[in-house]
């Protein structure tokens, strides 16, 4: 083994794809050690959980080189393979009307490099295609982009923009909540007392009757003897 560490390579867990993963290793690798012998112990550095159960149950003495190490790996996991496209397919990879850029943009990557014989020419000239009619595919191609890293960083851009204006629709804003706390605060009508609007109705001096006592005297001695007990008082103005 060389004296230096070896470098680091992200780690096969057993669900992505084992040709993705091979080809990173054997670039890293090229910077590190070209001895098969090397590279086969080094593999298992490369691998955890599952994949590297796996890799420690391969008989004794079955590996011979790499290329066997690259065949039985291939072998075992061709089911996480993922097929390759084809730049017809590529071209109809559409953004729906309700996808974000963001979102679409990563699963158009992915479809990129899982496509055969496609280059970055290819990729600058058919992705204004497949993007939703409005404002990103009017203003992103007003200037050719000449490179694949002038292209994200203009989408880079426009996925900012993005993100910023759907979290600004998601906040409230200060009118509505005004508006919320003076509801809040407003008492309901049917939580209120009953008023009825006053009027000037005469009060009962005291109870009606229909027949009554005939005065025994004269009505001035009847009020003369009130006035005396203070039953009745005479009203000054």
């Amino acid at each position: 083994m060389p004296d230096r560490s070896p470098p680091l390579i992200e780690r096969f867990d057993d669900t992505s794809d084992p040709e993705h993963h091979l080809r990173n290793f054997i670039d890293s690798m090229a910077y590190y050690s070209k001895s098969d012998l090397v590279k086969c112990r080094a593999f298992s550095q490369s691998l955890k959980g599952e994949a590297l159960e796996w890799y420690y149950t391969l008989p004794p003495n079955s590996v011979d080189s790499f290329r066997t190490v690259i065949t039985l790996f291939k072998k075992h996991y061709a089911i996480n393979r993922r097929d390759e496209i084809t730049p017809a397919e590529l071209v109809n990879i559409k953004q729906g009307k309700d996808k974000t850029l963001r979102a679409f943009i990563q699963r158009y990557n992915e479809a990129a490099r899982r496509a055969k014989g496609v280059n970055h020419e290819f990729i600058i000239g058919n992705l204004p295609n497949c993007l939703k009619s409005g404002y990103v595919s009017e203003h992103l191609y007003a200037k050719q982009p000449k490179t694949m890293d002038e292209l994200q960083e203009r989408l880079t851009e426009y996925i900012k923009m993005e993100d910023h204006r759907i979290s600004r629709r998601k906040q409230p804003s200060e009118t509505s909540t005004n508006e919320i706390r003076k509801e809040v605060k407003r008492p309901r009508e049917r939580d209120q007392p009953q008023r009825f609007p006053r009027r000037n109705v005469p009060v009962p001096l005291g109870p009606h009757y229909d027949h009554y006592a005939k005065l025994n005297t004269s009505r001035e001695r009847v009020f003369e003897k009130a006035l005396q007990t203070n039953l009745i008082f005479v009203r000054r103005r």
